[in-house]
């Protein structure tokens, strides 16, 4: 076709057939006055379906059919715009094709249907593309009118401009597209042959999950079996977006538990040791594991999923990755089945080299989910003292314990020097809240997942906030990079 959707969005919408959204060939006018490509037209007429917006002054499927007046000074006019932007002119759309458009329209027009989207008409949304405003579309109608078409190129350019439609999310629009149609178009999209197609749909659905109110919805519509599919497909950026799209899902509570049950956590834990990926897409899946992790049914999942605390050391020694695989480790700490594996990978000793070395700074929010992690793999495990003792955990303990300031870092650094044992402060039984029992007055730390999560949930959620990264290949960016900023201390 002489110009597709997407290019279309740039033009003179008068231009435009607001039932093919192309530039009219041939543009005729239909006794409502209004102006329409003839092909479309006629196949509005052959096939008996009249645009909602054009009744009851003209009815399409009447016998005889509505004159038809050619519309020549619009038709010169496309004419001369085309030549001044240097776009070809365009062609008369064919019947075969006329009728495709028709059909589609007809597929989601559901006839006697009153109001939109939440009760909206499409026309009165800010959102709207103009050329289906005079059809009197929802909202929702006008992007399924584009998805159905079974072209991958206008597919695509349907995709790109609803993921931009859906990337600010103004005036409610991320809340009123997340409807069951548009959703399992969506679904069926992300599995498409065509790479921009698939890729582009799973950027819609990153956009659609980063309103909160959407993301149980987007659980229950189906769509983590296709997303946890794609964390394995060939292509990264289909990777990268499975990934930020499972991140995303991962923050509401209600959805950690059906998302560990539908398999994510293998996937995304290749995803995170995966070598071949970005850093983002690596950050995202750590951060899902995080979120994941903080069910307790997920750690468990977690713990006996082979190569976990392997994953988990290694991305630990990537400044990159470091903040989201310590998150993890400290709530994998939170369980026996977690503490049995962190200690067989040798997480005590990687956990308390980043401290010796200073790799997390003093002080920072890393250093508190370090001691998160190593107090947690201290409780009840007899084995943790002599390891720690060979790593050296004892001096960068003591150093914190024996530190300015109080709090939940210095309490858990005296905590987890008595595993580590020989610790003369400890050994004397001084007290570390100013003479009452420790287990009394901190019952809270008896559940160190709780502890990572009271770390990190306070800053995390106000930092959804506007953060943008540079655009990836294809640009294919979508909002979630507002997302992927982690907590700061």
């Amino acid at each position: 076709r002489a110009m597709a959707g997407a290019a279309a969005a740039a033009t003179p919408p008068e231009f435009v057939c607001p039932i093919s959204g192309e530039l009219m060939a041939d543009p005729v006018i239909v006794p409502s006055g209004e102006t329409f490509e003839r092909g479309c037209v006629e196949a509005c007429v052959a096939l008996g379906f009249t645009p909602a917006a054009l009744l009851p002054s003209v009815d399409l499927a009447a016998s005889p059919p509505p004159a038809l007046i050619p519309n020549a000074n619009l038709r010169k006019a496309i004419s001369s715009y085309c030549d001044r932007v240097g776009l070809p002119r365009p062609l008369a759309v064919s019947p075969e094709e006329a009728r495709s458009i028709v059909r589609r329209l007809m597929a989601v027009r559901e006839p006697g249907r009153a109001g939109g989207v939440n009760g909206e008409r499409f026309e009165s949304s800010s959102s709207s593309s103009p050329e289906f405003a005079a059809l009197g579309l929802t909202l929702e109608e006008a992007v399924l009118v584009r998805l159905l078409d079974d072209e991958p190129s206008r597919q695509e350019g349907a995709l790109e401009a609803l993921k931009q439609m859906l990337r600010g999310g103004e005036n409610g629009v991320r809340r009123a597209l997340c409807t069951p149609r548009l959703l399992d178009g969506l679904r069926r999209l992300m599995g498409s042959g065509h790479e921009g197609v698939s890729v582009s749909a799973a950027a819609c659905v990153v956009n659609l999950s980063l309103e909160p109110a959407n993301r149980v919805q987007l659980v229950r519509a189906e769509l983590v079996p296709v997303l946890v599919g794609l964390l394995a497909a060939a292509f990264p950026e289909l990777r990268d977006h499975a990934a930020g799209a499972v991140y995303s899902l991962s923050i509401e509570e209600r959805n950690r538990i059906p998302i560990g049950v539908l398999g994510a956590v293998p996937p995304l834990l290749r995803l995170l040791a995966s070598a071949a990926d970005g850093d983002r897409a690596r950050r995202d899946a750590g951060m899902a594991l995080y979120y994941l992790s903080l069910d307790e049914m997920n750690r468990s999942r977690l713990a006996r999923s082979a190569g976990a605390v392997a994953a988990l050391v290694g991305a630990a020694g990537d400044a990159a990755l470091r903040r989201p695989a310590l998150m993890v480790m400290a709530n994998l700490a939170g369980c026996g089945e977690g503490r049995e594996a962190l200690i067989d990978g040798g997480a005590v000793a990687a956990v308390a080299g980043l401290m010796r070395r200073a790799a997390v700074a003093p002080g920072s929010t890393e250093e508190e989910y370090c001691l998160s992690a190593l107090h947690g793999m201290s409780r009840g495990n007899v084995r943790f003292g002599g390891l720690a003792r060979a790593a050296g955990a004892g001096e960068v303990l003591r150093r914190v314990a024996e530190g300015p300031g109080g709090g939940v870092r210095r309490d858990v650094a005296w905590r987890t020097l008595r595993a580590v044992g020989g610790v003369a402060a400890a050994a004397t039984g001084e007290s570390l809240y100013g003479g009452e029992d420790a287990a009394a007055a901190a019952p809270w730390m008896d559940d160190v997942s709780v502890m990572s999560e009271a770390m990190a949930m306070p800053q995390f959620p106000r930092r959804l906030v506007e953060h943008a990264h540079g655009a990836p290949p294809r640009s294919n960016t979508t909002a979630l990079d507002r997302l992927r900023q982690a907590p700061n201390g």
